[in-house]
Formats: structure tokens, C-alpha cells, sequence
């Protein structure tokens, strides 16, 4: 009764043939070499806002000790830099007019204990902003000029971390 269907082949389900196989692959390869370029502008772009992000914070941390009544932050000039290196056992260093290291320990109050281990994302940062390999820096930096009374102006290295911190 069955012998009918046996005998009888599907000629219409033989699968994919090679040809479009290899369509298939180079269209995905054809996307994958359009979209990976993007994709590491990307991940630069947003290594770039993390670095921001991180010397901003330290930055309000250190506004914020100099506006509290109960600490004392002596006018003077101090910089925050934020390396992409190890430099004197610390990637983040405070300098200025700290002689006795009571500022950075101010900062950590603010900060936490551990502000002096941020280190740079980013490995592509530039003077000026460009995209010439010929003028990478290796660290990021904020000076903070505190006033008698107790104000504080900031002026950030490169100039292009500005225009990010203002977004």
C-alpha cells in the first residue's frame, strides 16, 4: 500500500549549494569589515569619557575639600594627573603646594583610599585633539588654582578634555 511513497524521492529538499554558501560568508564579511572600525571608534570614544569621568571626579573631590569649613586647603596651585604609567609607585599624582602631603590626604577623604591607583583607559590621548599619532601624550591633567578666598579655577590638559567635561 506504502510502496507507492517509497519508490518516490523529494527532489525539492537538497539543502543550500555551495554557491550560496559562499554568498552568504561574503556578505557577513562584507558587514564585519564595514562595522569593526566603527565599532573601535567606539570603544576609544567611550575609554576616552571614562578617563574624563575619573579626573572630573577628582576634581569635585578635590572643590568639595576646599569649600568645607573643616578642612583647611591652603591657596596655592596644585595638579592632578592621571598617567597611563606607573610613575613613583602611583598612576594618579597630586602636586603644587602640599608640602606635607596633607591635601592628598584631604583628597582621599573625599576620593577614597584608592584615588591614587586610577591609571588611563585611553592610550590614544592628543596635545591638541587630533588624530596625529605624532603627538600622544601619556597622561591627562587639571590644574587647580586655589584662591585666598577659598575659589577655585580649574585648567585642563589637553584643552579637549574641557569641551567633554561640559557635555
Amino acid at each position: 500500500m506504502f510502496k507507492f511513497l517509497k519508490d518516490r524521492k523529494k527532489k525539492d529538499n537538497k539543502g543550500f549549494t555551495l554557491v550560496e554558501l559562499v554568498i552568504v560568508v561574503a556578505i557577513l564579511a562584507i558587514l564585519v569589515g564595514i562595522l569593526a572600525p566603527q565599532y573601535t571608534k567606539y570603544v576609544e570614544k567611550s575609554r576616552k569619557a571614562a578617563d574624563v569621568s575619573n579626573l572630573e571626579n577628582l576634581v569635585t573631590a578635590f572643590k568639595t575639600a576646599a569649600s568645607d569649613g573643616d578642612d583647611q586647603v591652603p591657596a596655592g596651585e596644585y595638579t592632578i594627573t592621571i598617567n597611563n604609567s606607573v610613575t613613583s609607585g602611583k598612576t594618579t599624582t597630586l602636586t603644587g603646594d602640599d608640602s606635607n602631603n596633607t591635601v592628598a590626604g584631604i583628597i582621599t577623604t573625599y576620593a577614597g583610599e584608592n584615588w591614587q591607583d586610577t591609571k588611563l583607559k585611553s592610550k590614544k590621548w592628543t596635545s591638541d585633539g587630533s588624530d596625529d599619532k605624532a603627538k600622544l601624550v601619556t597622561s591627562i591633567s587639571a590644574k587647580l588654582t586655589v584662591g585666598i578666598d577659598g575659589s577655585v579655577t580649574v585648567d585642563y590638559t589637553p584643552d579637549t578634555i574641557k569641551d567633554q567635561t561640559n557635555k
